[in-house]
């Protein structure tokens, strides 16, 4: 008998059980992961050059053993929700006995994760996919190393990321479907700077669909591209194949939950398995981002057994970052273009400054930053930045603002520190003078 059970050893899952057993440390908690060597996701890209895929691993057994959460090794294979039961495959790593593989509990937390989408085209079989799986992905590693022409497919943060890594030493092509890249995160002016900083090293294929793949070439309508080894980069699908017939699941696969991530009675879902809604709509959105992830398990662990952390802001707010040739790009909320087709009057302020001061250190650039407003309450809607590494956390103070409802006033009057090393100057600190270009039109 368990307390508190986690399926899935991701980032949600192990956030979940970690924090669930640091608020409630009298209960006995374990966690079901199938594969104990997991990866860190967002670091998938950089195992392609940077680093080994060693470098990314979580180490998630000797990181739950520290705080007191059992792994236990193996799959599950059906849940009994109303006799409250987990059962596992039998190869599981437990007691043998078939009862043991039986698992009693009072809380379950459901962390099941996502499996990429699989594009209906011909030949995809002789493509690769970003598994979050170690052997599937040493593999591709090691086929990346023989291979001298690679395509990835996709213009999402994943596609552009391998992109830019495998650039470094392999010519790459890059097909996205749509007329731009990110344009889900960032507006024209942005995602050009993003294209034209990629391009230098990849060649990028914009407005185009793959018919084919082959495993020396693909098609793109009459186009064909040699390809000595294609990855696909089109997204992932909720893992909830195992809830269909037990839990609410929406029409994309979602499990769906309430504000504090309870699907039942005592039964929870977090990360990539569950329906987000967004920020300013409450509409259902596909986000799935492991800070995300980490934010849902955080809530849900806490609340468990009695209602301890208040959540205020009700929905998912997205935000993104990630490095193009050493450049740091990051957005929050919603675009020009989204807040235009969601009805909102905007007033759209950008300004560009130096990331130290004066601007002659080594590693000093320039910080371009884009405020999105709401015309009529001055309520901020959306950032993007452009800049230097050090300024990317920039990003997570402006969600704070979305959060908190404030106003190109509040970011204005906002007071702030600087050094001259670290920080653009306080004379015109990229906030600040963004939100004084936006009350300017006001």
């Amino acid at each position: 008998m368990y307390d508190i059970l986690v399926i899935g050893g991701g980032v949600s899952g192990f956030v979940a059980a970690v924090n669930a057993k640091r608020f409630y440390p009298a209960k006995k908690v374990a966690l079901i992961e199938r594969n104990p060597k997991k990866l860190i996701p967002c670091g998938i890209p950089y195992i392609f050059n940077t680093y080994e895929i060693d470098d990314d691993l979580m180490h998630l057994e000797k990181k739950l053993k520290k705080f007191g959460v059992e792994l236990i090794k193996g799959s599950v294979e059906g849940v009994n929700i109303n006799s409250k039961i987990v059962m596992l495959s039998k190869d599981a790593d437990i007691d043998k006995t078939e009862q043991k593989k039986r698992l009693k509990y009072e809380k379950l937390i459901i962390a099941t994760g996502s499996t990429p989408l699989i594009p209906p085209i011909e030949g995809i079989e002789n493509a690769y996919f970003i598994k979050k799986e170690y052997d599937y992905l040493k593999k591709l590693v090691s086929k990346t190393k023989d291979a001298e022409n690679i395509t990835i497919i996709g213009g999402g943060f994943i596609g552009l990321e391998i992109a830019d890594e495998l650039s470094k030493n392999k010519n790459v092509t890059l097909i996205e479907a749509m007329d731009s890249l990110l344009p889900n995160s960032f507006d024209d002016d942005y995602s050009s700077e993003v294209k034209e900083l990629l391009s230098k090293k990849v060649n990028i294929v914009l407005n185009s669909k793959v018919t084919k793949i082959t495993d020396k070439h693909i098609y793109l309508d009459n186009v064909e591209i040699k390809s000595d080894l294609t990855i696909v980069a089109t997204g992932f699908k909720p893992n909830t194949e195992m809830f269909k017939n037990i839990l609410p699941l929406n029409e994309k696969g979602f499990i769906q939950a309430d504000d504090y991530f309870r699907v039942d009675k005592d039964v929870y879902a977090v990360g990539d398995c569950v329906e987000h809604k967004e920020f300013f709509t409450s509409n259902p959105t596909p986000l799935m981002l492991a800070s995300t992830a980490a934010f849902d398990a955080r809530i849900a662990a806490a609340n468990l057994y009695n209602l301890r952390i208040i959540r205020h802001n009700k929905d998912a707010l997205n935000i993104y970052s990630t490095v193009i040739e050493g450049r740091m790009f990051a957005a929050v909320g919603i675009t020009e273009k989204m807040a235009k087709k969601q009805g909102f009057e905007i007033i759209a302020a950008k300004t560009s400054t130096p990331s130290t001061h004066p601007p002659k250190f080594s590693h000093s650039t320039d910080v371009k930053l884009k405020l999105i407003f709401s015309k009529k309450d001055l309520y901020l809607l959306g950032a993007q930045i452009s800049g230097g590494l050090n300024s990317a956390e920039l990003i997570n103070i402006l969600s704070l603002a979305i959060q908190k409802n404030a106003t190109a006033t509040d970011l204005y009057t906002m007071q702030i520190g600087t050094h001259p090393i670290l920080t653009p100057p306080p004379t015109f600190y990229p906030v600040s003078a963004t939100a004084a270009e936006a009350l300017k039109e006001f």
